[in-house]
Parts: structure tokens; C-alpha cells; sequence
């Protein structure tokens, strides 16, 4: 059985609706020649998140630490993340890309991209030693101010083209 649709319809509503759908896979990475793939800072909901990314198919990176923790009058460890409630992710900074990683369910916020250098950094903390809680707390904020440093800097530029802009307007 097929519907008639009312002639209100432009000659393109039309054949954009007569169309198949076709679902996007999410696990389609896109890799782009000339673009240098870099790691990028990701809030999270929580750690369900993290196994959500690797099912599509994204690199992440989750530093962790060993902890010892006592419960019930025995000790045991366990691994806790570094820095709490934030994930790398490796991928091209294509359009493609950055909506399929926003459109994951629980990702909170993009907040940037750091070095190599960095995450090798992280990495050889994390293989070294056992961190206490104001270790970690030291590094996620070395972290993140590196992060905002660099989102300001990019404020800044886009600030000082607009004042030229309406500089130009102007006169």
C-alpha cells in the first residue's frame, strides 16, 4: 500500500523522502589524508562510556593506578582511574569524526586535544609508580590547564579578529 502525499509538497521534499534510509554505521572510522591524528580530552558520565567508545571503534586511553583498598578486614587492589571522569581519544579531527564521538551517549564535553608527548608522560607515570590521591589530583589538573591554556589562546584569536572586523566595519 502506498500513501499519496499532498501536492505541498516541493518536487525535492519529495525525492529526498522517496529515498532509502540508510543508517550510518558508527563503527565507519574515517581516515583522512594530510589530517594529523591527535588525542583528545573527553568528559564522561561515567566508565560505561568508555567501553560504548571502543565499541565504535574510536582508540581511547584511560590511565589507572593501583590502589590498595581494605574492605570488610581485607586488603585488595584494585584499579581506579588517574584521572576520574575524563577519557583520551584518538581519532582525525574530521567533521565525521567529532559527530560521532559527540553522539555517544554519555560523553559530556570535547574539551580539546593535547600532545603525544603528554600521553607518553601519562603513560610512564602510570607505569612507574602507585599514585596517592593528591598525585592524581596534581596530574589531572597539569592535564586539564594544559587543555584550557590552549582554549584560550584560541579565544583570544577569534577575539582579535572580530575587533578587527568591526575595526574595518567601522572605518
Amino acid at each position: 500500500m502506498t500513501t499519496k502525499l499532498p501536492a505541498a509538497f516541493s518536487p525535492e521534499v519529495l525525492a529526498a523522502l522517496a529515498r532509502p534510509y540508510v543508517p550510518v554505521d558508527p563503527r565507519a572510522a574515517e581516515l583522512v589524508d594530510g589530517i594529523k591524528p591527535r588525542w583528545y580530552v573527553v568528559e564522561v558520565k561515567s566508565r560505561e562510556v568508555e567501553k560504548e567508545l571502543a565499541k565504535r571503534r574510536f582508540g581511547i586511553y584511560v590511565p589507572e593506578t593501583i590502589e590498595t583498598v581494605v574492605c570488610r578486614g581485607r586488603k585488595f587492589d584494585r584499579a581506579t582511574p588517574m584521572i576520574g571522569g575524563y577519557v583520551f581519544v584518538f581519532l582525525w579531527g574530521t567533521d565525521a569524526n567529532w559527530q560521532r564521538l559527540a553522539r555517544t551517549y554519555g560523553v559530556t564535553q570535547i574539551l580539546g586535544w593535547i600532545d603525544d608527548e603528554e600521553i607518553d608522560r601519562l603513560r610512564f607515570e602510570e607505569n612507574c609508580e602507585r599514585l596517592d590521591a593528591a598525585a592524581r589530583e596534581k596530574i589531572r589538573q597539569r592535564v586539564l590547564m594544559y587543555v584550557h591554556k590552549r582554549m584560550k589562546r584560541k579565544q583570544r584569536r577569534k577575539s582579535r579578529r572580530a575587533t578587527r572586523r568591526k575595526l574595518d566595519s567601522k572605518g
